[in-house]
């Protein structure tokens, strides 16, 4: 799949329509319920990701998103807003983000492998700030997320997360 887009781009997201686009993809030794799992717990994210923070629940379900949970939290330096605006359990997820001068969309792919799950994630930024970022965030976006990926893969590996409180 390298190469091509496998995210479902609202309009005004596509990567033509974008100032970067990041993407990101490891083949983890989990299975996709696992891997799904984690993924939808935000509030664990600061666990096994060291870019999330302060998450803050804003609207929708929670701990465990779906369609139309909205958080807030702090990634790339900045406190972002996103809503939950794709959601295929255990295959794809996405949210958009919006931030002081930039709006980004970020979605993910689950597909089953042998022997665990091929994920990947993609994400897209515009607006004014992103453009005088661009330079430092699109390399740090890719750098980043992959370490996402990896402690995403690391915590699957030993099954799903606990249950929320």
């Amino acid at each position: 799949m390298t190469g091509e887009t496998v995210i479902s781009w609202p309009d005004q997201h596509t990567p033509e329509n974008s100032v970067f686009h990041a993407v990101n993809e490891l083949q983890m030794p989990a299975p996709p319920d696992s891997v799904w799992a984690w993924l939808c717990r935000p509030d664990l994210w600061p666990t096994f990701y060291s870019n999330a923070k302060f998450i803050k629940h804003l609207d929708g379900s929670w701990p465990q998103l779906e369609l139309g949970s909205r958080f807030r939290w702090w990634s790339f330096g900045a406190f972002v807003t996103s809503e939950v605006v794709e959601f295929e359990p255990i295959e794809r997820i996405a949210w958009d983000a919006k931030v002081f001068g930039g709006r980004g969309y970020h979605g993910w792919l689950l597909r089953p492998q042998e022997g665990g799950t091929y994920v990947r994630t993609e994400e897209t930024q515009k607006g004014w700030g992103i453009v005088v970022a661009k330079p430092v965030l699109r390399s740090m976006m890719v750098r980043l997320h992959q370490r996402w990926l990896e402690g995403l893969a690391r915590v699957a590996a030993d099954g799903p997360p606990p249950p929320p409180p």
